[in-house]
């Protein structure tokens, strides 16, 4: 895959009068379908993380469900702990997560649990 380099005015406004005229065409829907915190791109739900979280909860480990949207070590260490867990819906809900977090590119480049 080619590397996509977009050069960006400094002040966008500073010969535009319009105020839209420097957006580039080729950034048209590049962060369309972000989800997470601050467009961030987890893959995951907030609510599958706080399922995750309350399950975590019952091997005796806390788990801060939003922190799993925008700290990809934090989610990924988790993710790995809930894996060496007895609790099958457990490691059945965090192989599902780990494999969201990858398909949204989240990991790439950090291995495989």
């Amino acid at each position: 895959m080619v590397a996509m380099i977009v050069p960006l005015p400094t002040a966008a406004h500073a010969n535009d009068t319009a105020g839209a005229a420097w957006f580039d065409d080729r950034l048209d829907g590049l962060f369309d379908g972000l989800t997470g915190l601050g467009g961030l791109s987890t893959g995951a739900r907030l609510e599958d993380l706080q399922r995750f979280a309350r399950l975590m909860q019952t091997q005796g480990q806390g788990v801060e469900a939003t922190r799993m949207l925008y700290d990809m070590a934090y989610a990924r260490a988790a993710l790995d702990e809930a894996l060496l867990t007895p609790c099958d819906p457990l490691r059945r809900l965090a192989d599902r997560l780990h494999a969201q977090y990858q398909r949204a590119g989240q990991w790439l480049g950090m291995g495989v649990c």
